[in-house]
């Protein structure tokens, strides 16, 4: 990033060529129908809070659509965005350095908006959907961007003013991994027990097997069942 920019500088596209998640998963949307962007932050925070900002992103996109469109949406930690167990966007934040070796936040953001069942493909991970489908009505891109920002700099300040407890536990209220019995990879190590919550920088906390609790980084960890 070689140039200056003014905090929360968001830029949009229509088509993505090739879309991404963590561990390289592929994301897709057909051209004109979803919302891609990726907003640049200059935010100061310590390496270990780099999972707490992909929640409060994801508690923030997760409110508006239960507000703003009455959809039961629901969070996969770390990043995944789903409704009914199918997904509708995800999120993915990287860390640059500008031209004063200063730390960027990057936030990608990718939203099936009026994606059609036959436009989604079907051999994922996670089955995908979009707001359309789920709606059952066409939804005006620009009122979902507008609104969607609207609820990102509301959370973005709840981050800066360290409200940390707040956002895990609004993020621990949506997130539909907290409560299951799981198999977690990290680092080539691979871990069984049960979610019993989300820490105060955003990592899963995993109740082993032999009594002990582990807390996981979003990433670090991949998640197997």
């Amino acid at each position: 990033i070689q140039t200056d920019f003014k905090n929360g500088t968001t830029i949009f596209a229509e088509e993505q060529t090739n879309g991404r998640g963590r561990s390289n998963h592929i994301w897709f949307c057909p051209k004109y129908k979803g919302l891609l962007l990726t907003i640049l932050l200059k935010y100061t925070m310590k390496p270990d809070n780099l999972c707490l900002l992909i929640g409060t992103i994801a508690v923030a996109i997760t409110e508006m659509v239960r507000e703003s469109f009455l959809l039961q949406a629901e969070i996969k930690w770390p990043n995944d965005l789903l409704i009914g167990g199918k997904k509708w966007g995800g999120i993915l934040v990287t860390m640059e350095k500008n031209h004063k070796k200063q730390p960027i936040f990057l936030i990608g953001i990718g939203i099936n908006i009026n994606t059609t069942e036959t436009e989604l493909p079907q051999k994922m991970r996670i089955l995908p959907t979009s707001i359309a489908i789920e709606k059952k009505e066409y939804v005006n891109r620009i009122f979902f961007a507008r609104t969607l920002l609207q609820y990102i700099d509301k959370w973005y300040l709840i981050l800066r003013d360290e409200h940390f407890k707040y956002i895990t536990e609004k993020w621990k209220e949506y997130c539909v991994t907290v409560g299951k019995d799981l198999i977690i990879t990290d680092n080539g190590k691979e871990y069984s027990g049960k979610v019993i919550g989300i820490s105060y920088n955003g990592g899963l906390m995993l109740k082993l097997q032999d009594g002990g609790t582990k807390i996981f980084r979003g990433e670090h960890a991949t998640i197997k069942s």
